[in-house]
This record gives C-alpha cells, sequence and structure tokens, in this order.
C-alpha cells in the first residue's frame, strides 16, 4: 500500500506539471528564448517576443510586465506600455519575484518605477507621482533604480509648472523631401541656413544596408545625409555621404564655413567624436578628434564660429555627475587646452548632452536632466555674463520640451529660428526634422558675410579658388574656401571694422572689394554677388578669365554692375577726422557719384560727422571735432569731383552737419572702446 500510494503522488506530480508547461508547450520555449534574447543584448527580438507572450496571456502579470517594460526600453511607442503595465500591477506583486521562472505569474518591485514612466510619459502626471512614490517607499533604499524614482518624481512637478505657461511656437515640419517613414534626427545647418547634416535610419536608396539592422533597436543603423537648398530656396533631395560605415554613424556639428563636419562613432562602447573635411566635393576620411576624446564617452561637440574654442560633452572621471559639458580653447601651437569643466551653473548631478553654441558665442543651448526638466532631456539656455560667467540656465519651454528625452536643438545665426528633432502624431515617421520660429530669441551681435560665385555656363567653381578676407583694422586676414557644388561661402566677422576682399585663383588675385560693418548691436548680412566670366587654365596653371566673345582677360564683375549703391561710411579711431586718399570704398562711391550726375539734373548730399562723448583734448570740444569731420568728408568730396569727372553744377549739399551721441563717458576708454567707436563715423548719402 505505501508503493502504491508513492506512485500516486508521483503520477499527481507529473499531471500538475503538465497543466503547468503541457497545455502550451511553446510558452515555456518562448519565454526562455526571450530571456536570453534580452541577456544577449537582442533587445528586439526579445522585445517581439514579450509582446507576443503578452497578448496571448494577458492574465499572466510577469509577461505583461516584461512587454510593458521592452516598449519603455525599445525607443518606439514607448506610450504603448502603459496597458502591459497597469495590467501587471493589477495581477499583483510577488515578494520572491523569480525573472528566469516561465511559472512566474506575478511582477517584481521595479513595475511600479516603470509603470510611474509610463504615466509621466502619458501626461498623467498625478499618477505618475503615487506611482514613484510608492516605488521609493516599499523599494530598498540601496536599489539601482532609487535615483531615478527621486529624479522622476522631481521632473513630474517640474512638468506641472511648465505646462501650466506654454510658450507658442510655430513649428513646420521640413517635409517629405527630408523626412520618411523611418527616424530622421539630429540636425545640424549651415550658417548661412543652405545646408542641411542629418541622422536617419532609413533604408539607402540603393538597398545595400538592406538585411543589416542594429540587433538592440532591429533599426537600420544609423547614417549621415545631406540636404543642400537650391536658388529658390527648396530642400532638395538628402544625399548619402561616403563617410558612413557599416556600425552607426551620426551627426555632431558643422564648421561656420561648412568645410568640417563633426560625427560621432561609437567605437565598441567607447563613443568618440570625429572629423572630416569637405575637399572639392568630397568628405574625407573621418579621423579622431585630437586633445578631446579620452577612454571615456564623448557624444557631443560645438565649435564656436572663430574655431578658437571648443565644447564637449563626457563622462570622463572628475566630473559633477554623469556626462559634463566641458570647454577647451586653441593654444598658439595648434592643440587644445586641457578641459575645464564649466561649473555647477551648467552642469548637474545627472546627464547633459547636445551642447550647441551661437555664433557670436554669447548664448549656450544644450541639454540635461538636471535642473527643472520636465522629463527626461530637456533643452536650455543659458547667457554669458558680464564677468564672463555662464548664467543659470533656463528652461526653453513647453511643448518643446516634452516629458521625453529632448535633445537635438541648433539655432540660425540670427538666434530667430532653431531646428530639432521630434516625435508627433502629424510626422512622417517616428522622429521628423522641424523648424522653430523662436518667440523670444536671444540678442545676436554679429555679422555675417553671405558670399556667392556664379560661373559662366555650368562652370564649376575653380577647386583652388579662396577668398580672402582682410580686417582693414587689426590686419588680420582669414581664407575661405567656396563651395564648388553652389558657389557659395560664408564668414562671422566683427563689426566696427573696415574689409577688403581679395578672389584669388590658382594663386593670382583676380577681383577685389571693400566694405565696411557699422557697430550697430544687432544682427548684420552682407550679401556679395559675384558672376566669374567664363575661365581658361593655361598649361602652367594661369589663370584667365575670358570674355565671352573673345579672349581678353576682364575683371570679375559683380551682378547688378555696382558692389556698393552711392552711399558711404566710415568709422573712426579715437580723435580721426580724415578721410583715405587711397580707400577703395570712398572711390567706389565717387564713381557711383558720377553716375547719378550723369544721370540726373540734380543730386543731393547729406553728410553726417558723428563723434562720442569721449572727451578730446585735440580739437577743444566733441561738438567742433563732428563739425570737422563733416566739412573734411565735403572737401574731399569736391577735391576728387574733377579726377573722378563728376560735374561739381549738378551736386547740392543740403545737410552738413556735426552730431555728438552714445553713452555718457565713465572713464572707461580702455574696456568700452567698442561701445564708443560706433558713434564715431562719417555717414553720407547722395540720391
Amino acid at each position: 500500500m505505501h508503493f502504491r500510494h508513492l506512485i500516486t503522488v508521483i503520477f499527481l506530480i507529473l499531471t500538475s506539471q503538465g497543466e503547468i508547461f503541457g497545455q502550451d508547450s511553446g510558452f515555456s520555449s518562448r519565454f526562455q528564448e526571450a530571456s536570453r534574447l534580452e541577456e544577449e543584448g537582442e533587445s528586439d527580438r526579445a522585445f517581439q517576443i514579450w509582446a507576443g507572450l503578452a497578448s496571448d496571456h494577458p492574465d499572466n502579470g510577469n509577461v505583461n510586465y516584461r512587454a510593458g517594460k521592452a516598449y519603455l526600453n525599445s525607443g518606439r511607442q514607448k506610450n504603448a506600455s502603459l496597458p502591459f503595465l497597469e495590467q501587471a500591477i493589477e495581477i499583483g506583486i510577488s515578494k520572491n519575484y523569480d525573472p528566469l521562472s516561465p511559472a512566474e505569474k506575478k511582477s517584481p518591485i521595479e513595475v511600479y518605477y516603470y509603470l510611474a514612466k509610463a504615466y509621466h510619459l502619458n501626461y498623467k502626471l498625478d499618477e505618475a507621482e503615487i506611482a514613484y512614490a510608492k516605488f521609493i517607499g516599499e523599494a530598498s533604499g540601496k536599489h539601482y533604480l532609487q535615483g531615478g524614482a527621486i529624479l522622476g518624481r522631481t521632473q513630474v512637478g517640474n512638468a506641472r509648472l511648465l505646462q501650466k505657461n506654454p510658450v507658442e511656437f510655430n513649428i513646420t515640419n521640413l517635409g517629405p523631401v527630408v523626412n520618411t517613414a523611418y527616424p530622421e534626427f539630429s540636425p545640424v545647418i549651415s550658417i548661412d541656413e543652405n545646408a542641411l547634416f542629418f541622422t536617419s535610419k532609413r533604408l539607402r536608396a540603393d538597398s545595400s544596408n538592406f538585411g543589416v539592422k542594429d540587433r538592440i533597436s532591429g533599426e537600420f543603423f544609423e547614417d549621415i545625409y545631406a540636404s543642400y537648398k537650391n536658388r529658390n530656396g527648396e530642400w532638395q533631395t538628402p544625399e548619402l555621404l561616403e563617410i558612413n560605415s557599416d556600425d552607426h554613424s551620426a551627426t555632431i556639428n558643422v564648421s561656420v564655413d561648412g568645410q568640417t563636419l563633426f560625427l560621432y562613432k561609437d567605437d565598441n562602447g567607447i563613443g568618440n567624436i570625429y572629423e572630416s573635411k569637405l575637399v572639392g566635393e568630397t568628405w574625407t576620411e573621418p579621423i579622431k578628434m585630437d586633445g578631446i576624446n579620452s577612454n571615456s564617452w564623448e557624444t557631443h561637440l560645438a565649435l564656436s564660429a572663430d574655431g578658437q574654442m571648443a565644447y564637449f560633452v563626457s563622462n570622463r572621471s572628475g566630473g559633477l555627475g554623469g556626462r559634463d559639458i566641458y570647454r577647451v580653447k586653441k593654444l598658439p601651437n595648434g592643440n587644445w587646452s586641457a578641459p575645464m569643466n564649466l561649473g555647477s551653473n551648467i552642469n548637474t548631478p545627472y546627464e547633459e548632452d547636445a551642447v550647441f553654441i551661437s555664433p557670436d558665442e554669447l548664448t549656450l543651448y544644450f541639454s540635461s536632466e538636471g535642473h527643472n526638466s520636465m522629463g527626461g532631456f530637456d533643452v536650455f539656455t543659458s547667457t554669458l555674463d558680464e564677468s564672463g560667467e555662464w548664467k543659470r540656465p533656463e528652461n526653453i519651454g513647453y511643448p518643446i520640451n516634452t516629458t521625453d528625452d529632448d535633445v537635438f536643438f541648433v539655432t540660425s545665426a540670427d538666434g530667430k529660428r532653431a531646428y530639432y528633432s521630434s516625435v508627433k502624431a502629424s510626422g512622417y515617421g517616428e522622429k521628423d526634422i522641424y523648424i522653430i520660429d523662436l518667440p523670444r530669441p536671444q540678442e545676436v551681435k554679429l555679422a555675417l558675410l553671405r558670399g556667392l560665385i556664379i560661373t559662366a555656363g555650368n562652370q564649376k567653381v575653380p577647386g583652388d579658388m579662396v577668398i580672402n578676407v582682410i580686417n582693414k583694422g587689426t590686419r588680420e586676414s582669414t581664407v575661405f574656401t567656396p563651395r564648388q557644388r553652389d558657389g557659395s561661402f560664408v564668414a562671422v566677422l566683427p563689426p566696427c571694422f573696415d574689409y577688403d576682399v581679395e578672389y584669388e585663383i590658382g594663386g593670382q588675385i583676380v577681383a577685389t572689394d571693400t566694405f565696411s560693418i557699422d557697430c550697430e548691436s544687432s544682427y548684420q548680412e552682407i550679401y556679395k554677388e559675384l558672376m566669374l566670366n567664363p575661365i581658361k587654365i593655361a598649361e602652367d596653371g594661369t589663370v584667365s578669365i575670358l570674355r565671352e566673345e573673345a579672349d581678353d582677360v576682364v575683371a570679375v564683375s559683380s551682378t547688378g554692375g555696382d558692389l556698393i549703391p552711392a552711399s558711404y561710411k566710415r568709422f573712426f579711431g579715437y580723435n580721426e577726422i580724415a578721410l583715405a586718399e587711397e580707400e577703395q570704398v570712398f572711390k567706389r562711391f565717387m564713381r557711383n557719384l558720377q553716375k547719378l550726375t550723369d544721370a540726373k539734373d540734380q543730386v543731393e548730399i547729406t553728410i553726417v560727422g558723428s563723434a562720442s562723448k569721449v572727451p578730446t583734448k585735440t580739437f577743444g570740444n566733441n561738438e567742433k571735432l563732428a563739425e570737422l569731420r563733416a566739412n573734411d568728408a565735403r572737401k574731399r568730396i569736391l577735391e576728387f569731383a574733377d579726377e573722378m569727372k563728376v560735374d561739381k553744377t549738378k551736386l547740392k549739399f543740403i545737410k552738413v552737419e556735426g552730431s555728438v551721441q552714445g553713452p555718457d563717458y565713465q572713464d572707461d576708454f580702455n574696456t568700452r572702446q567698442q561701445d564708443y567707436r560706433q558713434f564715431q563715423y562719417i555717414d553720407i548719402v547722395a540720391k
């Protein structure tokens, strides 16, 4: 009897196990396969199995928990995680949770944390706060998710405040030429807004990446694309850059002249920053940036307009939290200085990323999980104070910032527009690239020279053509290369100076120009458009620019004929009054004046000589100095009239006067020369 009883017990045990596993023999194998894939980093394949199991077994809290967590971590349809996690909570919590057992039907304490994240993403802020508090109260104080839960609860409070005070943004999708059904993100824009570089996980046009996907995300690997505007301001079909590889390559930034592209590569888990140069129409093989990368994780970089300062993101030791923002300066020997952490005004105990510096170097944009983020990463802005310190950052506001990660944000040169990527129901794919009209743009103090070289007969711009821009005040010369594909070039220039421009082909100067930039505090643009006649290059490399009907060498001419209108403005140094006789800008003004007198019976001229309020012992007072400047200009016009064949009988000086302007002098000439210099000028208008 004892033996027969034992056989009965064994039979009952086996029958019970059969009820668990036998009724769905596939459940156990699918569960174990998903667990194995998750352990091996095959997150996307695991995600698909968990989602399928939860759909087939809605009364199983464990697979609902695993599916909800997988949705949250997938980067795709994060919001869809909520019903799975709510179902898991309803079924119950297990204090002895076994993650490896297919027989486990309940969830671990961590389900409260992930439920809170799901509520947070779905803007169910009250529910999120309760779930965060539940996890904080019931999980161990040393639990690895405690810090994230405490941060999340704080972000919920921030989200309430920011939602109550939304900022009105005009947001425009860049359209189906740029955006696709695949994710497009990390936009960087050239300073003239004619070239857009971005990252996409799309199927390549030649299908060369078909079947090659990231095992973690299940998506195509990240590639870098570029789109250029045509003459009508329309974005053209994006081009896959030749610098992409079989792994992830992502855009970070582009230099002001558009000739250097900065990109991120994941080198076996240690992220590094690379740079590629545009040579002709080809991007060079990317190389690691010296002085920036380390054995730690570097994710992002922003370069100042003059290339002398770089801001980058790294999680190297010695920081204030995870990833921090650092700054380096270019040394006289061309190397970068030792990195300097931007400090606690910018960096937090949490993560910072995606730094961007405005062209005038006075405004910093970056993303952070800290400060008053409303969830994940938010975009913040900080301005430089008079002592050279960054002010406390401000959240740019809801709805640009959301309860999810908002990371990539770059602005136009004038600070009035921004480009960023976002997930919107109205978009073309998961992430699209948008342009925003900023409602409260930061004032940008810089001048932008935009140029265009137009060739005859659809010729390409010569590969050895360069533009030398010379600051006549400092005598500093900067070389710029026009983009061969469209002949455009761009330069950021300090205001309050006169400039010479030399157009050089094959080492020969083929055209020159001169212009002045006044001292206005706001953003300024100077546009130069030059037409190149047909070019002939001899065997010895000599460049000839030809007339279309003959072989005579002629100069480069500008479209529209004149390089400047019949007006003239020049800024003076302290106590200067006289116009320089050799100055090309003044001579061009006189040539334009001659054309006016040829075309009109009478030309009216107004002259204003201005002086600042900095005291002058040389001239007695500023009123006298201002009048002397005006009278000297009138005298110079009349002296040059005969030489330039200007009919003086047609000239009528309707106003020749001096004016004293500007701020009161505070005995601070050495530190505020530029503030005073903008009121030391001569201004002539002839019409």
